[in-house]
């Protein structure tokens, strides 16, 4: 794959975590709104009784008339935000064969798209990812890789995301260096001139988490 592959792949990987927070957190809203519709005013006034405390349960029929009527549901952001979400990745994902979850559907034709279509894609799904970001105040979906320089700039500024499986993690460097297209020192097969360097994981410390890390070149 072309470095546009290995970003739209990371991104990816990224925007799978982000959402899966984000149902998670749209959920947990969900139940928080319930009960609030669930709980009675501390105050009600029944045309039977005139002003009184809540009860609850069969004591006074008008509870459950006065909740729905004078406690609408508010809102829950999260559970918008998540449709939008997916909604937006819909519209790309329609052009692709098969069915189910738009994401999944992404991800699985990544590796036979055109590299302009990686790279198209790439924007799109990294504005998504930093969009629930923001909103749920995660951070970026890597971490640093200590004792490691970058193998193009040399710069010891480097991260992996390990996200997904073990044949789609990646390392980037952290100081945004760029490719110089063929004969740059990043070694990687399909050099795009311009675009941010990103390796396989396996090419720069092994192939799964732990395993013995080998020289850079």
């Amino acid at each position: 794959m072309t470095p546009h592959h290995w970003h739209a792949t990371a991104a990816a990987w990224a925007l799978h975590q982000a959402r899966g927070t984000l149902t998670t957190r749209a959920e947990a809203e969900r139940r928080v709104i319930v009960a609030e519709l669930l709980e009675p005013p501390s105050v009600l006034r029944s045309p039977v009784w005139g002003r009184r405390g809540a009860l609850g349960g069969h004591s006074d029929p008008t509870t459950t008339a006065l909740i729905d009527a004078e406690r609408p549901a508010r809102r829950n952001r999260y559970a918008e935000l998540a449709a939008d979400i997916t909604t937006r990745l819909a519209l790309p994902a329609g052009h692709l064969p098969g069915d189910g979850d738009p994401l999944d559907r992404i991800t699985t034709a990544i590796p036979a798209m055109l590299p302009g279509t990686a790279a198209a894609t790439t924007t799109l799904l990294v504005r998504l990812d930093d969009r629930i970001r923001r909103e749920l105040r995660m951070g970026p979906a890597r971490r640093l890789l200590t004792g490691r320089e970058c193998p193009a700039c040399r710069h010891r500024l480097v991260y992996e995301q390990t996200l997904g499986p073990t044949d789609a993690w990646t390392v980037v460097c952290g100081a945004d260096c760029r490719c110089t297209g063929v004969g740059c020192r990043c070694g990687q097969p399909g050099a795009v001139e311009g675009v941010p360097h990103i390796w396989p994981r396996a090419a720069v410390i092994g192939a799964v988490a732990g395993a013995t890390p080998s020289p850079t070149t």
